[in-house]
């Protein structure tokens, strides 16, 4: 019972050693950061056009799983897994043909929200498409990948074209710069 006893009062932390071990944490999160692959890395992983943000949502298995009714089912037999797997084909395998193929389709998906925008600019169409942002506008603060520091910075659009705009940085030293949108 003493022993039980012993490593609850171990595995429990009081407040004040807690608070102690977050400049630890903090430090290790610093020195983290402060390496140029890492912050790539979360750029890449975290950081893209808003444009971009319903195409990455989607996640197409479950799309497909609710298009033949089992979407609300929580486990699956083996013989309906089975029948989920030769419906689905041959999977395709992760090559450069992949790559390109699904960097077409976003390319694609891109031109028709950009050509959506344009319409409403010109007024000809109202209305977002569903979960798409609204487009930029002139003076609106945003957060953008500078292309020659090749780092996030905050900054100011000035104009806004078709597939870019350009954007004021903060950082002065930055400069003007033209951003893909």
């Amino acid at each position: 019972m003493d022993m039980q006893k012993s490593s609850i009062q171990k595995d429990t932390k009081s407040p004040e050693s807690i608070l102690d071990d977050q400049p630890d944490k903090l430090e290790k999160l610093s020195n983290c950061l402060s390496r140029y692959q890492v912050r790539r890395w979360c750029a890449f992983e975290w950081f893209y056009s808003a444009i971009d943000y319903p195409w990455f949502a989607k996640r197409e298995f479950v799309e497909y799983l609710d298009h033949v009714g089992l979407g609300h089912v929580p486990r699956l037999t083996r013989v309906e897994w089975g029948v989920i797997r030769s419906s689905l084909g041959r999977p395709q395998r992760f090559s450069e043909q992949f790559l390109k193929e699904e960097k077409e389709k976003l390319n694609q998906y891109r031109e028709s929200v950009r050509t959506h925008y344009a319409e409403l600019n010109a007024g000809t169409r109202d209305g977002l498409l569903t979960d798409s942002a609204r487009p930029l506008s002139i003076g609106q603060h945003v957060i953008a990948f500078h292309p020659r520091a090749r780092e996030i910075h905050n900054g100011i659009v000035l104009t806004v074209d078709r597939s870019r705009c350009s954007v004021q940085f903060d950082q002065l030293e930055l400069g003007v710069e033209y951003i893909m949108v």
